[in-house]
């Protein structure tokens, strides 16, 4: 029998593949399994299909978040993530042609070391902070240090290229929009300083990236940022 136990601080989807010799599974596998924070869940039981030598082999994918989910607040307006009085331009947009292709994601112009805020409030389920390096290589793709925020309909936030040990916050952490949460840097698959945003619902192989609302100016109208604009935080 096998078995997923979940001590993340959030629902995760599990993707198992399963290799069987002279054993059969008491239900079909070939689907994702969505197990809830805190629980341990049977995934599939197998039985011997006849006498002799048994074996069996798996592999899975696992992901932060219910990758089932279509709905969330679509009218849900963000702050920028950053103190007021700052004005940064997006270097990248949405669908940019650099990183950003297929995907609704925002780049920042942010000098390393600025204080990054909570652009909405939720949990905060993963901090990456190890990494230090810099480079346009595809090894460096996998070096971003990131905090993760999941947000009460299910989106999550990703802040990304964040300053080696410059996290101010840990998985678990309960933070308010306007807070506090990492130093920005200049980390992994980068070529200079910047806060790269999106927020996503989950999915196996692919995030789907969403398209966000933001207040700016005095804080009294909402718009999508745009590429090579600049956005001034006056609240």
């Amino acid at each position: 029998m096998l078995y997923a136990d979940n001590n993340e601080y959030c629902t995760v989807s599990v993707q198992l593949t399963l290799s069987l010799d002279n054993l059969i599974a008491d239900e079909s596998f070939d689907h994702i399994y969505i197990i809830p924070q805190g629980n341990k869940i049977k995934l599939v039981e197998l039985s011997r299909i006849k006498k002799g030598r048994t074996g069996y082999a798996y592999d899975y994918k696992a992901v932060f978040g219910n990758v089932h989910q279509t709905n969330y607040d679509r009218n849900y307006v963000y702050d920028l993530p950053y103190k007021k009085g700052s004005n940064f331009r997006i270097d990248q947009g949405y669908n940019g042609q650099f990183t950003h292709q297929n995907e609704n994601a925002l780049d920042f112009n942010m000098p390393e070391g600025t204080n990054v805020k909570a652009a909405r409030s939720g949990i905060v389920i993963a901090v990456v902070q190890q990494y230090s390096e810099s480079c346009l290589r595809e090894e460096c793709k996998q070096m971003a240090n990131h905090i993760l925020i999941l947000h009460s309909d299910g989106t999550i936030a990703d802040y990304s290229h964040l300053r080696h040990n410059g996290a101010l916050v840990q998985p678990g952490d309960s933070v308010n929009k306007g807070d506090p949460i990492a130093l920005s840097g200049n980390t992994g698959y980068t070529r200079g300083p910047h806060l790269h945003f999106i927020c996503f619902l989950p999915g196996i192989d692919t995030r789907r990236g969403i398209k966000t609302k933001f207040r700016t100016g005095n804080g009294t109208t909402a718009s999508y940022l745009v590429e090579d604009g600049w956005y001034k935080r006056n609240y």
